[in-house]
């Protein structure tokens, strides 16, 4: 019978564990990386005449992301965790809507309200002011809860004694010192992933180097092309993601980790409520419910609504197939990987860094692997690499760094006197892992799989590339019609998917609530 002990020794098993699963979740990558050599030694090495350029304009963009979602991210933040005022959850789970649908919808919503407001809006919303505006809306939610969740996790001593020593002011200034590395880190991983999104450029005109793989790919049919394409942006993002994560991934594991006696509790305060409510208020109307009046400017259209209950009829089940298998994917490599890391220190910061690293990379990097690797698979394959699993799979390799985080953040809040008092009294291992291990964890890993659920959703360029014929997820069909298909429908089919994501979120916001120590 194997103790219980066994779950805090150490041992070099962990280490192999937690670097077989990461070469694991790499693995689909070494097809694509494999082709691109040999292209390049047949000194095929062109990447494309537009190309260049259009990775310039990505990355001028994912720099004014950064900024604007740095700006704004971390004081709404701070302000949103100090203190409380009726509906601050409700403009919480609002201003987060953004960060979990796909940012071509509000792309489609700002572009239909331009439209209807004239020329002069219509110019400014294009290009690159459009694509800042659009991504910015979706990294701000990320910095925020960043923010938040740092200030939480600071002790209400710590909040006291600023608060006694200086005032709101002074608690003000300080807790936004604290919280400022990990929303560094959260800007900079929110302009980073920007690099890797085509949908906002291809729908305010501006050319994108996530557009031009896809194009490469789908359009062109150009497999070398859009694999020297993507290495290179995937290069060009682990430049950017690498330092970051290595110089941030100590603090950030040891902050995941800590569970203070008595944290920071939210206050009312006349003045600083006054300012919390109106900031977030702010963000909300330009984030969520502008975009929002521009998809509802054109649903005149009665038989809209029938075309639209038709596609969604005929994508829902692809749809959440592909949100639940990612999830529970995601989440049980998550586990796997925080039981191998335990309370390693070093193997805990090596975890949270590489899935900050993976979880920068392009998309399309995987799914592109994926796609080579099929080609040349036999035939008795096709249910591993030419199915639905397959999208199931790509999907939660991808999102796989989110449920690492918040697994190795459950694993580290139990506590070893558990398991010492279950080896005293002759607990089994199996019998321990079932009765108490499963039960802590359960609500972590609920809020992985559906958080994973809806981000999986979200990705349109690992459906795009892998979906197998007829099997289309929501948000894909909407982005393959949108060009073709009557406003009225494109804005149905956007506003229901809206109000689909908007439930889950308040699912996951009550389990989140139900998670917490």
């Amino acid at each position: 019978m194997i103790s219980c002990v066994a779950l805090e020794r150490p041992g070099k098993w962990r280490a192999i564990g937690v670097t077989m699963l990461f070469l694991g979740v790499a693995l689909p990558v070494a097809p694509l990386l494999w082709c691109t050599v040999v292209s390049i030694n047949s000194a095929t090495i062109s990447v494309g005449h537009a190309f260049s350029g259009a990775l310039y304009n990505s990355a001028v963009v994912a720099l004014f992301v950064t900024m604007v979602s740095l700006v704004v991210g971390l004081p709404t933040g701070v302000l949103a965790a100090l203190y409380e005022f009726p509906g601050r959850t409700v403009l919480l789970a609002s201003a987060t809507l953004p960060l979990l649908v796909p940012s071509f919808l509000w792309a489609t919503g700002w572009a239909s309200l331009a439209a209807h407001l004239g020329p002069p809006a219509a110019d400014l919303i294009s290009g690159f002011t459009g694509c800042i505006l659009v991504l910015s809306a979706g990294a701000i939610p990320l910095v925020l809860l960043i923010s938040d969740a740092a200030t939480i996790a600071l002790s209400g001593s710590q909040v006291d004694a600023a608060r006694l020593a200086g005032g709101e002011k002074t608690v003000f200034i300080h807790v936004s010192r604290h919280v400022a590395t990990p929303a560094l880190l959260a800007a900079g991983l929110g302009g980073v992933v920007t690099l890797s999104d085509p949908g906002p450029g291809q729908i305010l005109g501006l050319q994108t180097a996530a557009s031009e793989i896809l194009t490469s790919f789908s359009a062109l049919y150009d497999f070398p092309l859009a694999g020297r394409q993507c290495v290179v942006l995937a290069v060009l993002v682990l430049a950017i993601a690498a330092p970051l994560a290595y110089f941030t991934a100590s603090r950030l594991a040891s902050q995941v980790m800590a569970r203070q006696s008595r944290s920071a509790r939210c206050i009312r305060h006349r003045k600083m409520v006054g300012v919390t409510a109106a900031t977030l208020a702010v963000l909300v109307l330009g984030g969520t419910v502008a975009p929002l009046l521009g998809l509802t400017l054109p649903l005149a259209d009665d038989e809209a609504f029938l075309r639209a209950w038709g596609e969604l009829s005929r994508t829902v089940a692809n749809t959440l197939l592909y949100a639940a298998g990612a999830g529970v994917i995601a989440a049980a490599l998550g586990l796997l990987l925080a039981f191998c890391a335990g309370r390693n220190d070093r193997l805990r910061t090596v975890c949270v860094g590489m899935s900050l690293a993976l979880f920068s990379l392009p998309p399309a990097l995987t799914a592109l692997g994926l796609v080579q690797l099929a080609t040349t698979a036999p035939v008795w394959a096709d249910p591993l690499l030419r199915s639905r699993l397959t999208v199931c799979a790509g999907l939660g390799l991808r999102f796989f760094p989110i449920a690492a985080v918040l697994s190795v953040r459950a694993w580290g809040s139990t506590s070893p006197s558990w398991t010492l008092a279950a080896a005293v009294h002759g607990v089994p291992l199996w019998m321990y892992l079932w009765r108490v291990t499963f039960p802590v964890l359960l609500p972590a890993g609920a809020v992985a799989v559906l958080l994973v659920a809806l981000l999986a959703t979200a990705d349109i360029s690992t459906v795009l590339l892998l979906h197998p014929p007829g099997a289309q997820s929501l948000p894909l069909a909407i982005f393959t019609v949108m060009a073709n298909a009557p406003e009225s429908l494109v804005a149905t089919l956007c506003l229901a998917y809206i109000a689909a994501a908007a439930g889950l979120l308040v699912s996951l916001w009550t389990v989140a609530g139900m998670s917490k120590p």
